[in-house]
This record gives structure tokens, sequence and C-alpha cells, in this order.
């Protein structure tokens, strides 16, 4: 449990209902003293489980607050949004003869849950190949999505976008439905090897449409590195996981682990295991505890899971990011690209493309543009507030 303490019973309350299979017993026992609901409720928003709660609570019999219907039916029309906007994609995608896995999302809701009407599906994550970004980014940009992240005057240089970045998102101006495009799973190289997405997407029935996925072992360690990259700061990412890992046997949690050794991200689902056990209630195997990086990942997502939002305090969470992915990988060799990824910013890479040959520049250009950025917003503030004050004193006169 957090440093801190135990956590709230607002938070223990949470947390139970995002067990799966739903345990009605556990739920009663979290709801038995005094919880206050707009906290409660709160605390599901910041970690996108509204749906759980809703549902947890409605399981045990409890009256579910009207303000957390209200939310669960705007979660609703999203879920539903970007399914409908998941079919239409991948059918364009596969028209076209780009190969294409959707990962996390309305995929990962059908096969933890059954459903769409339990996990939020804030966005689609498309994975196609490096070669194919090109001609994935026009068919979606023809569908009526624009790029959000990436220079607006055409300028999209592809050995740059492919080989420094490994995702661009894009966002629908009409119906504000969100893609993330991947040509990468993990910003950081060397985390694992990349999946062919010709050879390895399955078709996985989601409400009766046949939908391309990356499924079994490789679903769940990209959860795993996902999660654990992020401290696992939201419980809906430890609850996706922890929802199909109810669904494996011994044997398949241990392949699941030496795959994971293999790959050097050992630490990774051992933390997913270690807190799917003590928030979520999920049965581990007996060794998980037996590594200090898998702990000191453990500890590290403590302060972010029970911690106030991101936006709240963004400093925080960039330190205690930057921590953990120093820890979650075994192989000196990712230490590179992640202060890689630190040090240089796509941005600047995007906005000043370069030949190949010359990447290694982006360490001195990246830099100095971030410093430019900012004497450019300390200077605007200072003239805004300078501004203000030659009015004030204007109007007193």
């Amino acid at each position: 449990m957090p440093a801190g303490g135990m956590p709230s019973p607002e938070m223990r309350l949470v947390a139970t209902c995002c067990r799966w299979p739903t345990n009605v017993d556990a739920i009663h026992a979290a709801a038995s003293g005094a919880i206050d609901w707009r906290y409660a409720i709160r605390l599901s928003r910041r970690h996108r489980v509204v749906g759980f709660l809703r549902r947890g609570l409605i399981a045990a019999g409890i009256a579910v607050p009207p303000r957390l219907d209200e939310i669960y039916r705007h979660m609703m029309r999203r879920n539903l949004l970007q399914y409908g906007e998941a079919v239409r994609l991948t059918a364009k995608l596969a028209e076209a003869g780009i190969p294409v896995a959707l990962l996390k999302g309305v995929v990962v809701a059908e096969l933890a849950y059954g459903g769409q009407d339990v996990k939020a599906t804030v966005d689609n994550d498309l994975l196609v190949a490096p070669r194919n970004v090109p001609a994935a980014l026009a068919i979606l940009e023809r569908a009526g999505y624009r790029v959000i992240d990436l220079p607006s005057d055409g300028r999209r240089p592809v050995a740059a976008l492919t080989d420094l970045v490994y995702e661009c998102q894009l966002i629908h101006p009409v119906s504000g439905a969100i893609v993330d495009l991947h040509w990468r799973l993990h910003p950081y190289r060397q985390v694992l090897g990349e999946p062919d997405v010709a050879a390895e997407a399955r078709m996985v029935t989601v409400e009766g449409k046949q939908l391309p996925a990356l499924t079994g072992e490789t679903m769940m360690l990209y959860l795993a590195i996902h999660g654990a990259r992020h401290s696992w700061s939201r419980l809906k990412w430890l609850a996706d996981f922890n929802a199909l890992l109810s669904g494996m046997d011994d044997g398949e949690v241990a392949a699941l682990r030496t795959l994971a050794r293999r790959g050097g991200v050992a630490p990774c689902v051992d933390s997913a295991l270690i807190q799917c056990k003590r928030l979520l209630g999920a049965r581990v195997p007996a060794d998980v505890h037996r590594s200090p990086r898998a702990r000191a990942l453990v500890r590290l997502s403590d302060a972010l899971i029970f911690g106030p939002d991101v936006d709240v305090v963004p400093g925080r969470y960039a330190r205690r990011w930057l921590l953990t992915t120093m820890v979650m990988n075994t192989r000196l060799s990712t230490a590179g690209s992640i202060l890689w990824h630190v040090w240089v910013s796509p941005i600047d890479t995007l906005a000043v493309p370069l030949p190949r040959p010359f990447h290694p520049l982006y360490v001195v250009i990246s830099p100095v543009r971030r410093t430019s950025r900012i004497v450019r917003r300390l200077a605007a503030r200072g003239f805004a507030r300078a501004r203000s004050r030659l009015m004030r004193a204007t109007q007193e006169k």
C-alpha cells in the first residue's frame, strides 16, 4: 500500500470494484464504512474506471449515485464512437493492403470483459509497419482525421518520423475521435522485439465485427510494459492486465514470465503481478517479490496510483516516469535509448529534419530549441504582466 499509509476507504472501494471477476462480498466489505461518494466518483474518473465502479455497485445491490450514471452514459457514447471508428479505419487500411493491428482499446474490452460496457476506451491505437506510415497517414487524413503533434506545413520526413518517433496522434475535428498511429510498440528501442504485424495479427470478434489485434503473450507483454512505463498511474491499465490474467492458468503465467525474462522486461511483468495481488486480489506466483527491480517499480508506482492526477503535478510524474524507465528493463543497452528519448524532443526532430547520418546532432539542436522556447514563453509572460500593470495604472489615473 502507499508509503504514507493505507489508501482511503474510497480508493479501496474503487479498486475492489476493479477486480475481475466481480467479487460482491469484497465490495460489500469495502463499502461498509462511511464513503464520500463525490470523492469516490472523482477517483473513478481520475483512474478511468467509471464502468467498473458502476458495475460493482450494481452487482452488490448498492444504489448507484446519479452523477456516476451520468458520467457512465458519457463514457458509453465515447466507447461506441471509438468502436465504430475502429471498424471503419481498420477496414479502410485493409482495403489499401496495409496490415494493421489494434492495441488495447475495444479489443481488450472484448477479450477481457466480453463487451464494451465496462472499460473506458479513450482512443484507438493502430499499429502498422514503419514502411506503411505515409500511406496509413494519408488514409486516416482522407477519413477526416488531422495530425495534432506533427508539423502542420506538410514536412513529414519519413526517416525522421519512423526512426526518432514511435507514434503520432490524430483527431477527428467533428466527432472528437482520437487515433494513436504506432509503428513501434514502445518509445524506447531494445525494450523488446517489434512484432511482424502481418504475421502476428489475429482476428477478434467484437460486437459481431472482425477486428485485427495483437493477442496472447504479445498483448500481455505490451500491456505490462505500457503500464510499467507509466508507473501504473491509472487503475484502468492494471485492471485490464488483471482481467486477462484471470483467464490464464499457472503454465501460461509461467510461460509469460519466461518470455519477459528473455526479453529483458521481467520487472515489468512481475511488478504488474504484485500490484494485481495487492490491489485486485489476484492469485500470482509466490516468487514475484524476489526481483529488486520489480519491488522498486511497485514503490515508484504507489506514489502515482495513490497520488493526484498527472495534470495536477506534472513535474512529479515526469520524475517518477524517468526513474521507472531506468528500472524497468534489465538490459544496459536500453539506457542510451531512454536517455535519448528524455533529452531529444520529437517536436525538434520533425521541425528540423536532418538526413539519417546527422541524427546525432539532435543532441545539441533539441536543448537549444527547448531553451529558446522557454525564453520566448518567459518573455511573453513578462510582456503580458507589464501590459496588465500599465493598463491598471492608466485606469487608475
